[in-house]
């Protein structure tokens, strides 16, 4: 029954996938933003050409600033600022866009195809940058528990670590080299190079002292191509983990188990509107260590919505409910879920670093260590800061 819900999951976000890449295969990607200056600024724009070019220089200048890696060009005509060459990031472009609502005050956005943006991508071509200021293209999944972030958090009723213990996440993502307007197949979109780094360890708090019951390491390097809605990424990873030494001292009949893998997983992830995303994947453990055998093979999918957003001159907040779900075949394909209740603050332009609190429920296994054939079911409190 377990495979049989698994292998129904699998094959509705295929057919998924496969609608989605009909419909906007279908469409014509390229467009123009154009957004409708406030009348004394267009006033002026439309009457004096010099100043036509000294705004349109100020605001090339702020974007290029703000967004260097991005691409975007910037034109001032007939009392509007067009905006050419926009990325094929959703996210990048959101943020883009916004910001020229922010810098330009504007009153109206009008989406539009124009003909201009089409050959403005075939001039231009992709573009690479070494160590780029962006945001990641392959979105956070906020509901995993092992997702990426500076965390940490109060726990209830864990089976690792005591009845009340303190989950904390160091770790974060460092973009090394991006490609811009890279065609692949049909599709122009942006790809980035990353490397990633984390520390997951948890910390008794129904003992004396707080003691570390464990801490996992883990190191990264995915690469992820964005277009349109739709994001993917592939990752090599290995996670090493290590019991906590007052842990030992105090169980001195525990017999530590050396978990260390390197696996390899394939993940991707769709819009299916501006609320709501869904993403899904498929892993593979290439190597464990003898003392902890893994069985190979995993999947992973999951649901975000967010509804309600507000904005407050710079900033924006918005509620999520994220639900994040995995079936490993080294728990016989028993469902592990993780439910996420919270509320996200960010930048509305930048790079794309979040503030998130969050009340979560999670059913199915431990995720420390050698525990993680444990079952274990918690509720828990969390702060996060990250992408």
């Amino acid at each position: 029954m377990r495979r049989i819900t698994l292998t129904v999951a699998v094959l509705l976000f295929g057919g998924l996938h496969q609608h989605a890449y009909t419909q906007e295969h279908q469409q014509n990607n390229e467009h123009i933003e154009a957004i409708e200056l406030p009348e004394d600024f267009a006033f002026q724009a439309g009457k004096n050409d010099s100043y036509n070019a000294y705004l349109q220089a100020y605001l090339q200048g702020s974007f290029d600033a703000k967004f260097p890696s991005s691409g975007v060009v910037v034109t001032i005509r007939n009392g509007s600022m067009l905006l050419s060459n926009l990325p094929h990031d959703e996210t990048l472009k959101k943020e883009i866009v916004a910001y020229a609502n922010t810098t330009a005050n504007a009153s109206s956005i009008l989406h539009t195809d124009h003909k201009e943006a089409k050959v403005s991508l075939q001039k231009s071509g992709y573009s690479g940058r070494w160590f780029p200021q962006s945001t990641i293209l392959y979105p956070t999944q906020i509901a995993n528990p092992l997702q990426v972030a500076f965390s940490g958090g109060l726990r209830f009723n864990g089976r690792s670590a005591g009845s009340v213990s303190t989950p904390v996440t160091f770790g974060d993502q460092f973009p090394l080299y991006r490609w811009s307007n890279l065609k692949i197949g049909d599709f122009i979109g942006d790809m980035q190079l990353e490397i990633e780094g984390a520390i997951f360890a948890i910390f008794n708090q129904s003992e004396y002292s707080s003691p570390l019951i464990n801490a996992d390491y883990y190191v990264a390097l995915p690469l992820s191509y964005a277009y349109n809605r739709w994001a993917h990424r592939v990752r090599i990873y290995h996670i090493s983990s290590h019991l906590g030494d007052e842990y030992m001292n105090r169980r001195h009949h525990a017999k530590r188990l050396n978990k260390s893998f390197e696996a390899i997983d394939l993940f991707t992830s769709y819009n299916l509107t501006d609320q709501i995303r869904l993403y899904g994947g498929v892993g593979v453990i290439a190597h464990s260590d003898s003392e902890m055998k893994l069985k190979p093979l995993y999947a992973e999918y999951g649901l975000e919505a967010r509804v309600g957003r507000r904005e407050w001159k710079e900033l924006y907040g918005v509620p999520y409910l994220a639900m994040h779900f995995r079936n490993y075949q080294d728990r016989d394909y028993d469902i592990d879920a993780t439910f996420a209740l919270g509320y996200e603050v960010g930048k509305i332009s930048g790079l794309g670093q979040k503030l998130r609190v969050s009340l979560e429920y999670h059913n199915g296994f431990c995720d420390e260590g050698q525990f993680s054939r444990k079952r274990s079911d918690y509720i828990q409190a969390k702060v996060a800061y990250g992408f």
